[in-house]
């Protein structure tokens, strides 16, 4: 977990110790327990991943754990090793049901110089195996460690200002060090996978990184490990780089990965979590990144996530961590591993990097002394429930609609397949937009990334609010399969290129939506959208500038009557936010602005259906704070009424808006996930599609069976907390 700051001003204290540590380590190595010291075991099963889930002896399981730091030496544990104090940490976290534990292995303690390899380091490891099949708790470990706790970067004492991401000798010593844990540990079952690097790239490197080296830096040290170990799959621990569209995005390294991570840190994510940590959106956050990666075809773990005790109550920490870990689950996540197993030592306060970032400090689920804190209990607690679910046969909730992902914002850039471009040319093309290509700067920010995934967010979340489960697709693959899409604004504008789909799409929504397919799309003064009077019964005429907007609604629609009101924040007079004029033609206006011009115009076309809104409705509520904690403002209602027009029922939803519902089915059996995002307790109705005969309730001891009249099943759901039902037909 890493405070987002740029300063370096550890790394020269950090390297004197290392230095002083490689020294101590070459002329007298210290003493330390020998792996037989950890005691007589039983091997654990081998991990394989099966479908969405880990298996292990033919048993599908969660991932449940932590991330794991010595709370008296911190980062430097291997260098101060203490034995003693690590195996008190795992017979803790078994205590607590924990299955899986992820760390780092430092990179200038296994390889202090270039080449060479620390046999204590290894010992190390070893060790630590032991206590793994001992405590029955698998490893996550991590081989290149970046930017790890608050403000430091992680360095090796000779790379000399190389970039460890491009360089070639860096490139060959990485592959050579990651071949080397595969030969050595190729056949070891303690391993549940190998991580690549944490939340890169947060290196000490002046280069940045670009999509086409995350791509082939996966691609080498993957293939590395892949060269002796063909079981152990392989993650690399990106940050947030799906939804802040960095190099690592899941997109970039799906080919060469078995799984994807996420560190959904939405409080230091303002710009798309413009809201308190325990907020509609805030809660949504884990959800709605591991929606996103599963788009991208590989199954998700949640491999950090927390607040700290030094920022934030206890109380308000349990309640975002519970309602997040519930959303994800429901969303198909297969793990959780929070930031941090324990906070640091007092002792710690007076060294780098917790001296400088003294948040870092209180992380802990547990404190340095393992007392158990209230995130802890509650994790514990939750870990617990979700071991009682028998995963055989269960996938991961397929989606009820789609919300789509243009292809220009997932694919890497300078990938120029697909563009329509055949036979031989002598004639290049070359793109203005795509990373700065004219100039030759190929990273260049991507500008457009805080407008889209905002706008994004606020559709899921009113998706869910309607009860609907929101896939997230990526254009350029089948989304064809879902009765309905959402295209919320910028998805239908004209630049810059990575925010809109391409302009074929059009074609292929046209005939999607004559073969019985529903659209719901918001445009705004800056969209283009080629057939436009044919898909949608309207055409736009020009720009319309608002400071505030009003739908009054003119013919009935769901719930809404004529002379009902909605009424949107515009969050800034950028034309970005402006609305568009339409001239009707062969559409039906369903309500208008405040000036009494076309605002939502619904369209029959062959046997399908569009409803196009002239105003960026999404993008407003994604700018705006504390869009979704009124219930008053009507949004989820909106979105409510176009699931009754659309006629696209949910497969499990309930009556609550607060009230998230998914599936996860196997056959003829399953489990409905009920999440809380709000703060009051709610009885919450089921309204399914699904077969079900008999419900049962997980709890830690037992389940307990939940009374269903002929018509309704009402379940009470506490605030910011979830609830498992297990059904069977």
């Amino acid at each position: 977990m890493h405070a987002r700051v740029t300063s370096s001003g550890s790394r020269a204290l950090y390297l004197v110790g290392l230095l002083i540590g490689c020294v101590l380590w070459g002329l007298a190595p210290t003493a330390q327990a020998r792996p037989d010291d950890a005691g007589a075991h039983s091997a654990l099963p081998t991990v394989t991943l099966e479908g969405n889930y880990f298996s292990k002896g033919g048993h599908r399981f969660v991932v449940i754990g932590a991330n794991w730091v010595s709370a008296q030496q911190g980062l430097l544990w291997p260098v101060h090793w203490d034995p003693r104090a690590i195996e008190a940490d795992f017979a803790t976290m078994a205590r607590m049901g924990f299955n899986t534990v992820r760390l780092d292995l430092m990179w200038a303690w296994f390889e202090p110089r270039p080449g060479y390899y620390n046999p204590e380091a290894f010992e190390q490891f070893d060790y630590l195996i032991k206590l793994s099949h001992k405590y029955r708790i698998y490893l996550n470990p991590i081989l290149f460690t970046g930017g790890e706790v608050g403000e430091a970067w992680w360095d090796v004492p000779w790379r000399m200002g190389r970039d460890p991401q491009s360089d070639p000798l860096m490139l060959y010593l990485e592959t050579n060090l990651a071949e080397e844990f595969g030969r050595r540990y190729a056949h070891e079952t303690a391993i549940l996978a190998w991580d690549l690097a944490d939340e890169p790239p947060f290196w000490i490197s002046r280069q940045a990184t670009t999509d086409a080296m995350a791509a082939n830096w996966t691609r080498l040290i993957a293939g590395a490990i892949r060269k002796h170990d063909k079981t152990h799959p392989i993650v690399v621990g990106t940050d947030t780089a799906d939804i802040n569209h960095g190099p690592f995005r899941p997109d970039v390294i799906a080919d060469d990965v078995d799984f994807f991570s996420i560190h959904p840190y939405t409080i230091y994510t303002s710009s798309l979590f413009p809201d308190p940590m325990v907020s509609v959106r805030g809660t949504y956050g884990a959800a709605f990144a591991t929606t996103l990666d599963l788009g991208a075809g590989k199954p998700v773990l949640l491999q950090e996530l927390g607040a700290s005790s030094a920022q934030y109550s206890p109380e308000k920490i349990t309640q975002f961590e519970r309602t997040s870990y519930y959303s994800a689950l429901a969303a198909g996540n297969n793990g959780f591993l929070p930031w941090v197993f324990s906070d640091a030592a007092p002792e710690q306060y007076r060294k780098v990097p917790y001296l400088r970032s003294p948040h870092e400090t209180q992380f802990g689920l547990v404190t340095w002394d393992h007392k158990i804190k209230p995130r802890g209990s509650a994790f514990e607690r939750f870990g617990k429930i979700v071991s009682r679910m028998d995963l055989a046969g269960v996938s991961v909730p397929q989606g009820d609609l789609a919300i789509l992902m243009p292809t220009e914002w997932s694919i890497v850039r300078g990938n120029h397949s697909g563009f329509g471009l055949t036979g031989p040319s002598s004639i290049p093309y070359v793109s203005v937009s795509e990373g700065g290509a004219v100039n030759g700067d190929a990273t260049a920010p991507y500008e457009g990334n805080q407008w889209l995934m905002s706008s994004v967010l606020s559709a899921y979340i009113l998706a869910h609010q309607a009860g609907w489960n929101p896939a997230l697709p990526r254009e350029q693959d089948d989304w064809t399969r879902y009765p309905m899409l959402i295209l919320p604004s910028p998805v239908t504008a004209t630049d810059p290129i990575d925010v809109h789909v391409r302009t074929d799409f059009w074609l292929k929504a046209e005939d999607y939506v004559r073969k019985g397919g529903v659209i719901y799309a918001s445009i705004g003064a800056d969209a283009a959208i080629p057939g436009m009077t044919t898909l949608f019964g309207t055409r736009m005429t020009d720009s319309q500038p608002v400071d505030e907007l009003t739908l009054k609604f003119v013919k009935p629609f769901g719930s809404f009557q004529p002379g009902d009101t909605l009424q949107y924040p515009v969050p800034g007079k950028d034309m970005k936010y402006w609305g568009t004029g339409l001239d009707v033609t062969s559409g039906e206006v369903i309500a208008v602005d405040q000036q009494g011009r076309p605002a939502l115009v619904a369209h029959t076309l062959g046997a399908g259906k569009t409803l196009l809104s002239a105003y960026p409705l999404e993008a407003y509520l994604g700018n705006t704070v504390n869009a979704f904690e009124s219930s008053s403002a009507g949004y989820a209602r909106l979105f409510s009424a176009i699931r009754d027009w659309s006629g696209v029922q949910p497969l499990v939803r309930t009556d609550q808006p607060d009230v998230e519902a998914a599936a996860l089915n196997a056959t003829n059996r399953g489990y409905i996930v009920l999440v809380n995002h709000g703060g009051a307790a709610r009885q919450a109705r089921i309204i399914t599609k699904l077969p079900i005969h008999s419900l049962k309730k997980l709890d830690v001891g037992a389940s307990t069976a939940v009374p269903c009249t002929l018509d309704a099943c009402n379940i009470d759901v506490p605030p910011y907390d979830g609830v498992i039902l297990e059904w069977s037909r």
